[in-house]
């Protein structure tokens, strides 16, 4: 690791987990199940659980098109039209509170079929609906930005939202469009979905080769840019040479919102061992996926397949550098054992079977890493306070032949009245 990442590591550590009463370092892996279970529930009564990745949002306009005149989201969905039919319902506040997530980061959602038409428009109609949904229920739970906003909802109770904005072809390669995101209060965007986008390169269209292309010289330029945002990087879904590239020039720690491991499931969406390695010297972090066919490349998995990607994140890169992205609400198959959000302390009870883990490491696991890395990334941006916002735009020849329905600009050199 860096001297920098080192240091910001450890004071991050001293400031934050030194300061609360000690815990007892570990539980006896022979302990029995509901003493395991009880560990757990008290572990994250004392430290707070952020799940980076949820998909509700894209629920609420696939089955009920945005209106939440009709979503009561402090009900058990399970019971409720339209919810309890889907495959794709697994949260809701009940829920919730029972998995004692103590904060969420929304998924800000479009479709790689939107891309080259109305991205923009429908990316901001779902930062609306997602601060709608909050605003309807702010005695349970509130938008905030910051760890420190996450802390101080942890210790009065609430829930604390957050939004990460899933896709980059829904940016209209436009710096203008991520910055203005930044000020609606996303905080992470995630390069690419299922589709390229012209300056990313993602994981699902193509096999990695050595001649992938990456990023472009632009993809290189909007990435720099989020770190002077303080927007933190999501690589979920980039392709690992984008994933290199990123690496190789990030000014700040990355994340993978929601990704499993390529050594256990080989497919393209996974993270591979080589870039797991380059994880301490950059102080970023992946959060797991709960997805079936990503744990276990079938649809069928349970909570041990969980524990084996999150142990191997700990065994090539470190315990500083995994936590928790489950996907819920994007996903239609989940492992046995871990059916909904309401089941997180489950997680942390069978972890608790192995001595390796004390109650410190499943802390952070448990959210302590990304809070770091929400921290380390916003040093950055203060470290490039002075620096101008970018004005480059994307080359016409990168865009001009895919997206020709919109506005060319050319001279104006007539009269605007």
């Amino acid at each position: 690791m860096n001297e920098h990442r080192l240091l910001v590591l450890t004071l991050w550590l001293g400031t934050t987990v030194c300061s609360s009463t000690p815990l007892p370092s570990r539980v006896s892996p022979d302990a029995s199940h509901p003493e395991r279970l009880a560990a757990a529930r008290a572990l994250l009564d004392e430290s707070p659980l952020v799940d980076g990745h949820n998909d509700l949002p894209w629920n609420l306009r696939k089955f009920l098109h945005n209106k939440l005149h009709s979503f009561n989201f402090s009900a058990d969905l399970q019971r409720e039209k339209p919810w309890r039919a889907q495959s794709f319902s697994q949260t809701d506040l009940p829920r919730l509170r029972k998995g004692q997530v103590a904060a969420q980061f929304w998924s800000v959602y479009v479709p790689c079929e939107a891309q080259y038409l109305n991205t923009v428009q429908l990316l901001l109609e779902q930062v609306d609906v997602i601060k709608r949904m909050i605003a309807a229920h702010q005695k349970e739970t509130i938008m905030v930005t910051t760890t420190s906003g996450i802390q101080r909802e942890f210790h009065r109770g609430r829930m604390a939202s957050l939004m990460g904005m899933e896709g980059g072809h829904a940016l209209g390669s436009s710096m203008g469009v991520v910055r203005s995101l930044y000020d609606l209060g996303v905080r992470y965007i995630t390069l690419t979905h299922k589709c390229h986008t012209p300056w990313a390169e993602c994981s699902d269209k193509t096999p990695d080769h050595p001649n992938s292309p990456g990023l472009t010289p632009y993809g290189k330029k909007l990435v720099l840019e989020m770190n002077r945002l303080g927007m933190m990087v999501d690589l979920s879904h980039s392709s690992s040479q984008t994933a290199r590239d990123v690496f190789s020039i990030t000014r700040a720690p990355v994340i993978f919102s929601h990704s499993g491991v390529r050594k256990l499931c080989p497919i393209n969406r996974n993270v591979e061992d080589s870039i797991l390695k380059k994880l301490p010297d950059n102080g970023g972090v992946v959060l797991i996926s709960f997805y079936n066919e990503f744990l276990t490349c079938s649809k069928y998995a349970n909570i041990t397949n969980v524990v084996e990607h999150i142990n191997h994140v700990r065994n090539i890169a470190g315990v500083d550098y995994v936590g928790l992205g489950a996907g819920y609400d994007g996903i239609n198959r989940t492992p046995i054992g871990l059916d909904d959000v309401s089941q997180y302390p489950e997680l942390f009870a069978e972890l608790l079977k192995d001595s390796r883990w004390s109650l410190q490491d499943l802390k952070k696991l448990a959210g302590l890493n990304i809070m770091r890395v929400m921290d380390a990334v916003q040093e950055v941006r203060e470290e490039l306070i002075n620096e101008s916002p970018s004005e480059d735009i994307i080359p016409i020849h990168d865009i001009d032949a895919r997206w020709p329905c919109r506005y060319k600009f050319a001279s104006l050199d007539h009269d605007l009245a």
